[in-house]
């Protein structure tokens, strides 16, 4: 005898139960077709966002926001042109706030920690100069043998105007686990034009990728150093191999920011740049590539920095791999003012960087 079983559901609630049928049948069909759900909306990093709302007692703002993780779990935060020094309570900064060409933060918890060169009452950079008259911009960095390693651009001033700037060379600084005290800089020996600026590190190869400037035009060319030999023979990808001629050098890919990011997933590389095919673009795009020499595919819009306005510029992207959580990158963009300096310190929130989180899956596999 067969059991009969009825279940009576309100008329005030049917349609309800009928909305949950219906989601389970979807799913049900999404399941049996091996479908996974769509990538969630990028979204600002209210943490991160939280932690670098700094307004004393060391860094209150800056650009690059480069990031390594280290062994013992703290995280190596480095960045080009900082201000030092307090922030007043109505969001100024007072005219005297100390500026210096880079610094580093060390990261431990929650507790940030600002090292500078000089002292306290005149800091200077932490990373010298290594022409005088010149400074020094953090590029990215990796961990090798106990030390971290630090691509540095150098640079020095063309005519006396905002953004007049010219790249002279790049130099690798090395710092001693656990203090993180200066070790040595070693100019790079790599005259091909090309500024290198973003390390990939894989078993077979670390990979540093860089950006040849042709006009307006950016240009993506990629070398490769021996696996943990960062500072050994580089060899470039010179459109068919690997060449140990720096002049042989070929580029991969066109329209990238002059600093970027390549990162790892589960199914390939992403890289991830300001729009470069625009001027002063705002959007956050993804190019993927089943390797570093490519092809590269893309590239597919993440993210618009809704700030930029004209006045002000998004730039200098970056991803923080070490922060992952749940297949959501973290990832940072720099503000700045195109035409005013004092903005910066009539509004101290400008020049910070912003964090947002960026669904893994946002761009399809190469």
């Amino acid at each position: 005898m067969k059991a009969t079983i009825r279940i009576t559901v309100p008329w005030g609630n049917r349609t309800r139960w009928l909305a949950l049928l219906a989601m389970m049948v979807c799913l049900s069909a999404c399941v049996g077709l091996g479908l996974r759900p769509g990538p969630r909306e990028p979204a600002p990093d209210p943490y991160f966002n939280h932690l670098f709302n700094r307004t004393g007692n060391g860094w209150t703002g800056g650009d690059g926001t480069l990031s390594v993780a280290l062994a013992d779990g703290r995280t190596l935060w480095l960045f080009g042109d900082s201000f030092l020094g307090t922030v007043n309570p109505d969001g100024t900064r007072p005219e005297e706030t100390p500026l210096v060409r880079n610094c580093i933060v060390i990261q431990h918890g929650e507790t940030l920690t600002t090292r500078t060169g000089g002292c306290p009452a005149d800091p200077e950079a932490f990373f010298p100069p290594l022409p005088p008259g010149q400074w020094c911009w953090p590029a990215d960095a990796t961990v090798q043998n106990e030390k971290v390693l630090i691509l540095l651009h150098s640079f020095r001033q063309g005519r006396p105007r905002l953004w007049d700037w010219q790249w002279t060379g790049t130099a690798v600084a090395e710092l001693g686990l656990p203090q993180l005290h200066i070790e040595r800089i070693t100019p790079l020996a790599v005259a091909n034009n090309v500024m290198y600026g973003a390390i990939l590190e894989r078993a077979e190869a670390t990979y540093i990728f860089g950006v040849e400037e042709r006009g307006s035009a950016r240009w993506m060319h990629v070398a490769r150093a021996p696996p943990g030999d960062f500072l050994g023979p580089w060899a470039f990808f010179d459109g068919k191999g690997w060449s140990p001629d720096p002049a042989a050098t070929r580029p991969v890919l066109n329209g990238v920011s002059t600093q970027f990011a390549v990162v790892a997933l589960a199914d390939g590389l992403a890289l991830v740049t300001m729009d470069n095919r625009v001027p002063f673009g705002a959007d956050l795009v993804m190019y993927r590539a089943a390797a570093p020499r490519g092809p590269w595919r893309g590239p597919c819009r993440l993210y618009h920095a809704p700030e930029a306005d004209g006045e002000l510029v998004a730039y200098n992207p970056f991803i923080h791999p070490q922060f992952t959580a749940a297949g959501r990158l973290l990832v940072s963009y720099n503000l700045n003012h195109v035409s005013d300096p004092t903005a910066l310190y009539r509004n101290a929130t400008i020049y910070r960087p912003r964090f947002v989180r960026i669904d893994s899956t946002a761009c399809p596999a190469p």
